[in-house]
């Protein structure tokens, strides 16, 4: 077996590991489990599309033997196809007119993957129940077993009110999460294979990340169906429309990139930005970023800050 497909193989078989490394109450595994994707994209993006292939089929197939079918198909749908598309469409490429080599665009890779959770979301909620009561009762009864265990204190009446009010943002909060967290170990795992000089691709250009025109429609549709909508379609439109807008929170922290060049200390006053957005701010600062991200597409805000200070990194 050639030397590549042993590294991709190891690769995945971490992956599988740390997987399914919680559900044997490791707290090792509990600390890494974030980071499932990273194997899978430094074999990837190291060594190419068919390495990547063979990380996911390993990952995919020690997770069944040790868990059976059940966190297999997790595995394969939450971890092995994202990573393994991901890297496909990253690694595609073609000659420009000047002669220069034009990789896959990073704003188009990001509407690959929110497109991919939203259809992800989309056959799970057929499956459930097409009108989204299933999906509902299972995030309720989910939620409600986390806060029995997190909060033994709590009443049952007040668990059961919060459960049943969040239990309908659980999917949503789930698909951004997640790709919150496949985005990260991309980036993570290409600049460690460029820092090693393995890197297949150049660097992902974070900051001119641009999505198509037709993605703006498609979330002012959805925003439009989400405020008129009632009954049992007001699940399916909210989760939509937050699985659409959080392509724009990329687009809009990418301004914030763009526009924190001429910033003294910038690395500090990012650092700083990014903590307060998730600690304080919450989905409220999400809502904003990502509008900011919107308006962007549509008024053109980075060209206006082009040129405020040297290109220092291709983010």
């Amino acid at each position: 077996m050639p030397r590549t497909l042993i590294i991709a193989a190891i690769a995945g078989l971490i992956s599988g590991a740390v997987f399914i490394a919680p559900m044997y109450q490791s707290v090792l595994g509990m600390l890494f489990i974030n980071f499932t994707h990273l194997p899978l994209f430094l074999a990837g993006l190291g060594l190419g599309t068919a390495a990547v292939g063979v990380a996911a089929l390993t990952g995919t197939l020690i997770v069944g033997a040790a868990q059976g079918v059940g966190p297999l198909l997790s595995f394969l749908a939450a971890i092995a196809l994202p990573a393994a598309l991901a890297v496909r469409q990253a690694l595609q490429w073609r000659n420009a007119s000047d002669g220069s080599v034009a990789w896959y665009p990073t704003g188009r890779l990001l509407v690959l993957m929110v497109c991919y959770g939203a259809g992800t979301f989309i056959l799970l909620y057929m499956f459930m129940g097409s009108d989204g009561h299933g999906m509902i009762e299972t995030m309720r009864v989910m939620l409600d077993d986390m806060l029995t265990v997190m909060i033994p204190a709590m009443g049952e009446d007040e668990r059961l009110l919060a459960s049943g009010l969040w239990a309908p943002y659980i999917p949503a909060a789930l698909i951004v999460s997640w790709l919150i967290t496949l985005t990260v170990n991309g980036a993570i795992a290409q600049g460690l294979l460029n820092r090693a000089g393995r890197n297949v691709r150049p660097s992902f250009e974070f900051i001119k990340t641009e999505l198509p025109i037709g993605f703006a429609f498609a979330l002012v549709a959805s925003g439009a169906l989400w405020y008129f909508a009632s009954g049992a379609s007001t699940f399916f439109v909210q989760t939509l429309t937050i699985v659409i807008a959080l392509a724009y929170l990329f687009v809009g922290l990418a301004v914030v990139h763009q526009l924190s060049r001429g910033w003294p200390m910038r690395p500090l006053m990012l650092t700083l930005f990014y903590l307060m957005l998730l600690f304080f701010l919450g989905w409220p600062g999400l809502a904003l970023v990502a509008a900011v991200g919107l308006v962007d597409q549509l008024f053109r805000l980075r060209p206006r800050f082009a040129g405020s200070a040297p290109d220092e990194e291709n983010e």
